[in-house]
């Protein structure tokens, strides 16, 4: 019994490393997936990227359904090893493990967050900095602070999700962090 005891503590610890250096696993609804697609205008060859993609479902489910190259970052060993055992035999898949803020986001046409409002000042900075100007953003559940979104919609999950471009988040004023 202490043995399971241990491995479960050793399992929750590693689901849900995450929340220890960012955010907690929340994943996306499968119900809204189709909401963030259209927003993201996704088409073949689209490069989708998912910040603290999780399992990485919703990756597989946009390049299974619109072509997507799909690129997923995950801090969470647990799931980052189940999302890149998953992505082993897909060309259009890629799962990096680590922190996305040490990752370059430059070729991405897409990018979805549902992180938490804290940091997003720092994302903002990352984004400005790395991303082509015509670079989508997506934010879950909450908007970045002083800058207008081009557009919001609602999922099927009731959860809000807010589009911008690289070049909408450079007119907002910038914190220094």
């Amino acid at each position: 019994m202490p043995f399971f005891c241990i491995f479960f503590v050793l399992f929750l610890l590693l689901l849900f490393s995450g929340a220890f250096w960012r955010a907690p696993w929340l994943p996306t609804k499968k119900e809204d997936y189709p909401t963030i697609a259209k927003l993201a205008q996704l088409k073949k060859d689209t490069i989708f990227y998912d910040l603290g993609s999780g399992t990485g479902e919703m990756l597989f489910y946009f390049s299974k359904k619109y072509g997507a190259n799909c690129v997923g970052i995950e801090i969470s060993p647990l799931l980052y090893f189940y999302s890149k055992i998953r992505s082993l035999f897909k060309k259009k898949i890629k799962i990096f493990y680590g922190d996305f803020f040490h990752h370059d986001l430059s070729k991405a046409d897409v990018v979805f967050i549902f992180g938490h409002p804290k940091l997003y000042e720092k994302i903002r900075k990352k984004l400005i900095k790395e991303l082509k100007n015509e670079a989508k953003i997506i934010l879950a559940c909450w908007p970045f602070e002083k800058v207008a979104s081009l557009s919001i919609k609602k999922g099927n999950s009731g959860v809000r999700y807010y589009l911008y471009k690289k070049t909408s988040l450079m007119e907002g004023p910038i914190k220094n962090i």
